[in-house]
């Protein structure tokens, strides 16, 4: 599990990745395509409220924007600055929305909002169980939450890889269904939807997490253990790594 500690250096990585972001997130533009059209078939009504949390350079916001032409407002927010400068970049300028600068794990707004949504961030909070419970302390009366979220069994390739290579337990760690759901608590549902991201090779696979900033680690690995790692996942080329996502919802 991320430390507050962690989470500093996390943001400070995608911060750092935001000008190039799009370039590499591939799987997270298909991600929040598919959410942007979940988000379409909710029963929203007309003037809806609506947070975003870890808005990004804004591919859920754009995306859901067009799906959802009756909302009232759109607040999306992210923890790095670089992100948001992003976000207002990418959008055309639309009187429903405001983006602003926020710790989504820890929102400085209250609502209420009738919809809060979020895609691929709560896994980077060191209590995310916390989050989605003022998260949905947040929803006005008949209000919706809708994330998507990292699983177990994501990067289940390249872990495998890593215990090969002598580094057990070094990978990123994600959460199984059922503390999903414990976190999410009552009336909440998770499902599980996996995305399957092709790679030339283990170097283009870890590239292209550095180039969205989510190559962070809290424990560094022996550059040798790297390397047999790398050996190891190239093994089965081309490199197809899965990322397990968990749609949690709570009405």
């Amino acid at each position: 599990m991320l430390t507050a500690a962690d989470k500093g250096r996390v943001a400070g990585r995608f911060a750092a990745a935001a000008g190039g972001y799009d370039a590499s997130a591939r799987v997270q533009a298909r991600i929040a395509a598919t959410l942007a059209d979940r988000l379409g078939t909710l029963p929203l009504a007309d003037g809806a409220r609506v947070l975003e949390i870890g808005c990004g350079t804004g591919l859920l916001t754009a995306a859901a924007l067009s799906r959802l032409p009756r909302i009232g407002s759109w607040l999306a927010s992210d923890i790095a600055p670089t992100m948001v400068a992003s976000c207002r970049q990418r959008l055309s300028p639309d009187p429903r929305l405001t983006v602003a600068v926020m710790d989504g794990e820890a929102p400085a707004v209250t609502g209420p909002y009738d919809l809060i949504c979020s895609s691929l961030a709560l896994q980077w909070f060191p209590d995310a169980a916390g989050a989605l419970a003022r998260w949905r302390r947040m929803l006005a009366p008949g209000g919706m939450l809708l994330v998507a979220t990292l699983g177990v069994d994501t990067f289940a390739q390249w872990r495998a890889a890593l215990a090969a290579a002598g580094a057990p337990g070094a990978g990123p760690a994600y959460p199984d269904g059922a503390t999903l759901s414990r976190w999410l608590g009552p009336g909440g549902r998770v499902e599980r939807q996996d995305f399957v991201e092709h790679h030339a090779d283990a170097r283009h696979f870890l590239h292209a997490l550095r180039g969205i900033g989510a190559d962070y680690a809290p424990t560094r690995l022996p550059s040798a253990t790297l390397r047999r790692a790398m050996r190891l996942l190239d093994a089965a080329r081309p490199v197809d790594i899965t990322y397990d996502v968990r749609w949690l919802l709570a009405l």
